[in-house]
C-alpha cells in the first residue's frame, strides 16, 4: 500500500516546510524511495528538493498520478491552501479514490503555542475523520511543559485524543546567528551535506533531536512504505562554525 503524508496548517509560522524537509532528510539517510511535493499557488516558488503542484490546475486524476509515482509521498500544503485542499478532498471524494487506489493517508498538523494554530487541527478532523491517521508536531517555542499546558487544555487536543494521534516535539532553533553568518535559511541548511560543519554543534544537537523524534514515530508515519536501502552514516562531533568569508571587492 502506498503512503501519503499530508502536512498542512493555514496558520503561518508553524514550521510546515521545515517539518517536510526533516522527514525528507530522514528518509534520504536510509535511502528510502519517496518524493516531496509542495502544493502552491501558480508561479509561486517552492523549497529545494520539492516538486511543485499548481493548486489552480489540480484534479483528482493528476493528483493521484503524482501520488502513484512513488511508494511514499510527502505533501507540504502551503499556508493559505489548507482550506482549498480540504474542499478538494471532500468535493472530489478523495477518500474513496485513495481507498480504491490503495493509498493510506497520514495527516501531520504542525502547531505552535498560539491557540489560533489549533483551528486547522479541528478542521482536519472534520474533513478526514476516520480515513486518516493523525500526528501533531509541536513547534516548541519555550519549554515542553509550558507548550504542553496550552495544547492539553484545548478542544483540539481532546479531538486528537479520540483519533489516538501521535505527538512530536520539534525543538526550538538556537543557531540563528550561525545561519545568518553562512547566509543560509534553515530549509537550505537541511539540504546541504556539510551543514553540521558549517553551522556547528547547536545545529548538530538540534538535527539529532529532530531525527530522534521522527525515528520514534517511524512506523506510524511511514508504515510499510519505509523500505530502507542503506544505514545512515554515523554522525561525528561538529566542528566550530566557519567564519564568514570576507566579500571580495568588485
Amino acid at each position: 500500500m502506498k503512503k501519503l503524508i499530508l502536512i498542512q496548517n493555514d496558520y503561518p509560522g508553524t514550521g510546515k516546510s521545515t517539518l517536510a524537509l526533516c522527514l525528507h532528510r530522514y528518509l534520504q539517510q536510509y535511502g528510502v524511495t519517496h518524493q516531496l511535493l509542495t502544493l502552491s499557488e501558480e508561479d509561486c516558488g517552492t523549497q529545494m528538493g520539492a516538486t511543485a503542484l499548481d493548486a489552480s490546475s489540480l484534479t483528482p486524476r493528476s493528483f493521484l498520478a503524482h501520488v502513484d509515482a512513488s511508494p511514499l509521498t510527502i505533501l507540504d500544503v502551503s499556508t493559505g491552501l489548507g482550506e482549498f485542499f480540504n474542499k478538494f478532498y471532500q468535493g472530489c471524494e478523495m477518500d474513496q479514490i485513495f481507498q480504491s487506489a490503495g493509498v493510506a493517508l497520514s495527516v501531520v498538523l504542525p502547531v505552535t503555542v498560539d491557540r489560533e494554530s489549533f483551528d486547522s487541527v479541528t478542521d482536519a478532523a472534520e474533513v478526514f475523520s476516520d480515513n486518516a491517521e493523525y500526528l501533531i508536531a509541536h513547534l516548541v517555542t519555550s519549554c515542553y511543559d509550558e507548550d504542553d499546558k496550552v495544547w492539553d487544555s484545548s478542544y483540539a487536543a481532546r479531538v486528537m485524543d479520540m483519533f489516538e494521534a501521535v505527538e512530536l516535539h520539534i525543538p526550538e532553533i538556537s543557531f540563528q546567528n550561525e545561519l545568518s553568518t553562512e547566509h543560509l535559511s534553515l530549509d537550505e541548511a537541511l539540504q546541504i551535506e556539510d551543514a553540521e560543519e558549517r553551522l556547528g554543534k547547536e545545529y548538530t544537537k538540534w538535527h539529532r533531536r529532530v531525527m530522534g523524534q521522527v525515528d520514534s514515530a517511524r512506523q506510524y508515519l511511514f508504515g510499510d512504505a519505509f523500505r530502507p536501502t542503506m544505514a545512515p552514516k554515523p554522525q561525528t562531533a561538529a566542528k566550530a562554525p566557519r567564519k564568514a568569508r570576507a566579500k571580495l571587492a568588485a
